[in-house]
Parts: C-alpha cells; sequence; structure tokens
C-alpha cells in the first residue's frame, strides 16, 4: 500500500517590527511655520483684516501665551492688539506707553528691530526690578518675551511681543520670528498704515473717495460734484495708486479705516 506524504505546514511569516515615525527636524517645523505664516498674508483686503488673520498664526508659529501687537507713526501714539482677544486691557497696555525705562522695548522701537529675546539682554533679577514688570508683565505671565519689530516705511514701525510663562524662547523660535519679520513688513507696506490719508490724495479726489464710501456709484458722484462719470474715474484711479489699492471696496475701505 502506497505512503501518502503530507506537506510540512506553513509558518506564518514573522511580522517586521514597524519602523518608528521619524521626528521633523527644528528646521522643518520652523520651515513649516514660516510657510503658515507667509500664507496668511496674501490676498487681505485691509490692515484690520491682516492683523486679525495673522496674530493667531503669529501665536502659533512662535510658541506664545501671549502676543502684543504695537503700531504707531510719527504723528499718532501706538495702537494696540492683543491675541488672544481679550487677554489684555486697555489699561494694562496704557501701561506700555507710561514705562519708557524697558530696554526690550526701547531696541524695538528704536533700534534696527531685529527678533531678541528678554534673556538676551536682561537677567531675570534686571528684568523682574523693572516697574512695567510688577505692572503688566507679572500679572499677565510674562517671564519670558522675545520682540521684533517691522517698517512698512518711512512713517511706521509694528513691534510685536511674545510672551510666555516658560520656558524661554529657543534659538529656533527667534529664526522663525526672524525669518517671518521681513515678510510682515511687505505685507503691511501696501496699507499705508493709520495717518491722515487726506494727505497722500488732491481735495477732488478726497471728495469722490468721500461720496465713494457713501455708497454712490461714478454717475451719481459726477452727478453731485459737476464732473463727469469719465473724470471720476480717473480720480479714482490716481487715488488707488497713492492709497496703494487696487479697486473700489479697497479704496472704500482704507478711506474709512
Amino acid at each position: 500500500m502506497p505512503v501518502q506524504l503530507t506537506s510540512p505546514p506553513q509558518l506564518a511569516p514573522t511580522p517586521r517590527p514597524a519602523s518608528p515615525a521619524r521626528i521633523p527636524t527644528p528646521g522643518e517645523v520652523g520651515l513649516c511655520r514660516i510657510l503658515a505664516v507667509a500664507d496668511v498674508l496674501l490676498g487681505a483686503v485691509d490692515e484690520v483684516e491682516l492683523v486679525d488673520r495673522l496674530l493667531p498664526v503669529l501665536r502659533r508659529a512662535v510658541p506664545a501665551d501671549t502676543v502684543l501687537w504695537l503700531a504707531s507713526d510719527r504723528r499718532h501714539p501706538a495702537t494696540w492688539r492683543a491675541e488672544p482677544a481679550g487677554s489684555v486691557s486697555a489699561e494694562q497696555a496704557a501701561l506700555l506707553a507710561a514705562h519708557t525705562d524697558d530696554p526690550l522695548l526701547a531696541a524695538a522701537w528704536h533700534g534696527p528691530g531685529t527678533a531678541t529675546r528678554r534673556s538676551d539682554l536682561q537677567t531675570d533679577p534686571e528684568f523682574h526690578r523693572l516697574p512695567v514688570f510688577s505692572a503688566l508683565f507679572a500679572p499677565l505671565g510674562a517671564r519670558r518675551q522675545l520682540v521684533m519689530a517691522v517698517r512698512p516705511d518711512e512713517q511706521r514701525r509694528v513691534v510685536v511681543l511674545f510672551n510666555r510663562a516658560a520656558p524661554d524662547f529657543t534659538p529656533h523660535d527667534v529664526a522663525v520670528a526672524e525669518a517671518v519679520r521681513p515678510r510682515i513688513g511687505r505685507a503691511l507696506a501696501p496699507f499705508g498704515g493709520p495717518g491722515p490719508r487726506r494727505e497722500k490724495v488732491s481735495p477732488r479726489e478726497a471728495d469722490v473717495l468721500d461720496l465713494l464710501c457713501r455708497g454712490l456709484t461714478d454717475r451719481q458722484i459726477a452727478t453731485r460734484l459737476g464732473i463727469s462719470p469719465r473724470t471720476v474715474d480717473k480720480h479714482l484711479e490716481h487715488a488707488y495708486v497713492k492709497l496703494g489699492v487696487r479697486c473700489r471696496v479697497q479704496a472704500a475701505t482704507r478711506w474709512r479705516s
């Protein structure tokens, strides 16, 4: 009787150990942060919209508990914004103007504006002895700070102050802030800032813009001013260039702001 041979049992393949997920390098993380900020800077209609969109992204790009945005020109005192909204009161923000003995903010307002950590300028005891520390920064939990400044034009300067409790900002945080700083300046430049815009346009162009903001059409503006619709269009073309805008909607938004 023939012997029936049986095949040896098939062994299940030994699973290969999963390779660990690659951890992004600090440089790759920094590049992603920079690109996130660059993306936000595109397509804003006016400065208010730009800052609204930019501040939350800046707070993630340079990780911070709070971000203060301080803008000033030669004719106007500093205006301020905070992220998160409501994290700084108007009374607290006013303290920044009252205390002029802060070397970090003085360097931002009057120096080249490069990204700088508080710890690069002062020891902790020196910082804690400043009147502005007990008045504002300690209640805010801002024990570690990084500042940068941009100059969109010769008249304006914007100071951005990043605050957190701990740890200190890293060299990569400083590098990210320094990389986005010129991009922010270029994005702000077309908006012309909060200065007196009537000085940038002719009296007749100002009249046309006033009526444009009231919702009148070119023909209605022409009738009101006793000129032709074509002349209205020419006045608007000239005003667009002077205000740094590209269309009627942007011109009206800029003129009202």
